[in-house]
């Protein structure tokens, strides 16, 4: 058999390394043999291909079977959302919605609240335009507003994070462990 050329032996050196190239071609094994005696950069590609470390790095691992890929993706799948846990949400709104009913006494205190709140604004206007003086809000008509003003501002935030809730994404993630 005739030398090889360097880009032929980087060919079949694989095949060499492996053993391979001298079951199927002996010729060419010797052939190969031959040209890593005489050439320096065969040579060092050669010792790399037998070195362990270098030929781990050129394997590639083995597709995962698909069973292992859904037990792994079931284990770490979120957690379906509870209802309970999205309507927990709403106790603080409940517990102000029962202060203010427990204030306004029904329908007499609605209408006390409404009358009062109307000549509180007169007041105002009249003070606005500068024919009388300041109006003075009773201290429990200032409770109430302030109840108003969380509710409010607690039910809007409540919304806005029950608007966002998705059964497919949760902030938990289930944990399985198998000993």
């Amino acid at each position: 058999m005739t030398a090889l050329a360097c880009a032929r032996v980087r060919v079949l050196l694989e095949a060499y390394v492996d053993g391979d190239l001298a079951l199927s071609d002996p010729a060419g094994a010797q052939a190969v043999r031959d040209h890593l005696l005489t050439c320096a950069d065969c040579r060092r590609q050669h010792e790399q291909a037998v070195s362990l470390p270098f030929r781990m790095k050129a394997l590639r691992s083995p597709a995962p079977p698909p069973a292992l890929i859904a037990a792994v993706m079931a284990s770490i799948a979120p957690l379906p959302q509870t209802s309970r846990r999205a309507w927990g949400l709403l106790i603080p709104e409940a517990l102000l919605g029962a202060f203010i009913l427990w204030y306004l006494s029904g329908l007499e205190g609605l209408s006390a609240i409404a009358s009062g709140a109307w000549s509180d604004l007169q007041g105002l206007a009249f003070w606005g335009s500068g024919s009388a003086p300041l109006p003075s809000v009773p201290v429990a008509d200032v409770l109430l507003l302030g109840a108003f003003i969380a509710l409010t501002a607690i039910a809007a935030y409540h919304l806005s994070v029950l608007s966002r809730l998705d059964s497919t994404s949760t902030p938990q993630l289930r944990e399985s462990r198998r000993a």
